[in-house]
């Protein structure tokens, strides 16, 4: 449960950290050969710099102080010892990028001015060739912009393929009330437009007939008015709030304590803390119509697991992440292997349309006797707004 606070980096990240970390290999070499009575310095700087990079993924509230103290460390091994330690600011070019442009003009341009004045003395012996060193600088000066602009490009490209994917949902639930309107009031109406005529005739001739029919008429009008507020019903909004509150009653009632849990990109932990808040109605970052299949389909996974699992706990995990919304419900119950789940009547094939209707997807893992863990994935919807404005 919470194995990810003593993991290196966040299991999300992949193996990109470590990677960005094979770039102290070179300042520790060099740092060998620097005199021991600043050598000390050298090492206490970047212990200090890959703790503040491990943090700077599980705090990214405190990213800002974070990436100031890893700019003045930068500064500090460019002034006591080379200008071309400033090529470690590539592993700080991505964290650098989400910062609003103010924060990120400023350290851009104090990190400009510093390293010009930290350059001057090494003039006079690398002349020309010390701007030829210092290309590594550009990680900070540079880079983050860069990346800054790629990724709005990349924000804008999924916000609208997720909208196009909303109209699209939306084109079919539309075909799919006509449809409903036209099977099933459609023929209603025609029943009760046939027995009036009916009723017409026989009102004269055969009264007591006339009665029958015209109850049936009120029946038939009663049944139809039913079939409307069913149609209106599932039309209705449909929160993840409402569904986790029905969710925790459900297992309680089977016996199955249910944890729900929460994590963000801001806090990769998963956690209790927030869970609440999280699934406040219009927080989640998803159109009304995603959440309601989202939540659909929340519902099926927590019934299956009543019905079929046979476990003893159940864990949720919601986890909104840049692209996507990801909410993952697992159990230690009796589990099945992976072609049974296909071939028995657990509304899987159900979830899945409904998932696609909205560029979703499931992803399920499970063997007998070692419990299921089905994992809801809806893409983020990316709001119009300004990255990284004030």
């Amino acid at each position: 449960m919470n194995s990810e606070k003593w993991r290196l980096f966040p299991k999300s990240e992949g193996v990109a950290p470590y990677f960005l970390l094979t770039n102290l290999m070179i300042p520790l070499y060099f740092l060998l050969y620097e005199p021991s009575s600043i050598q000390w310095l050298g090492f206490v700087l970047l212990g200090i710099f890959v703790l503040s990079f491990r943090q700077s993924y599980f705090y990214a509230k405190w990213a800002t102080p974070i990436l100031m103290v890893q700019v003045g460390i930068l500064l500090i091994l460019a002034a006591v010892f080379h200008p071309m330690y400033t090529f470690m600011g590539f592993m700080i070019a991505a964290p650098l990028s989400k910062q609003k442009l103010p924060t990120l003009l400023s350290i851009t341009i104090v990190f400009t001015v510093a390293m010009g004045f930290i350059a001057v003395p090494y003039l006079d012996r690398m002349g020309s060739l010390l701007w030829v060193g210092l290309v590594p600088m550009f990680g900070i000066c540079i880079l983050p912009y860069i990346i800054r602009t790629s990724t709005r490009f990349q924000q804008k490209s999924a916000r609208l393929r997720a909208e196009t994917a909303e109209r699209m949902a939306q084109q079919e639930e539309r075909q799919r009330i006509a449809r409903e309107l036209h099977d099933t009031l459609g023929h209603t109406l025609s029943l009760i437009a046939l027995k009036g005529e009916v009723v017409e005739k026989l009102v004269n001739r055969h009264p007591e007939r006339a009665i029958e029919e015209a109850r049936e008429i009120r029946e038939t009008a009663r049944a139809a008015l039913k079939q409307m507020r069913e149609l209106v019903t599932e039309m209705k909004v449909t929160y993840l709030a409402d569904e986790y509150k029905h969710a925790v009653s459900l297992c309680s009632a089977a016996g199955i304590p249910l944890l729900f849990q929460y994590q963000s990109i801001s806090d990769p932990r998963p956690s209790n803390v927030g869970t609440e808040e999280a699934l406040v109605n219009n927080q989640l970052p998803l159109t009304p119509l995603q959440e309601t299949i989202l939540a659909m389909c929340f519902r099926e996974t927590i019934t299956n697991v009543v019905r079929h699992s046979r476990a003893t706990s159940c864990n949720v995990l919601l986890d909104i992440q840049e692209g996507e919304v990801r909410v993952s419900v697992s159990d230690d119950g009796i589990g099945a292997d992976m072609d049974q789940f296909y071939t028995s009547s657990n509304g899987l094939a159900g979830l899945r349309q409904r998932l696609v209707m909205i560029d979703g997807r499931m992803s399920l893992s499970s063997s007998s006797g070692k419990g299921t863990e089905v994992t809801l994935h809806i893409p983020r919807v990316i709001r119009n707004e300004k990255v990284g404005s004030a």
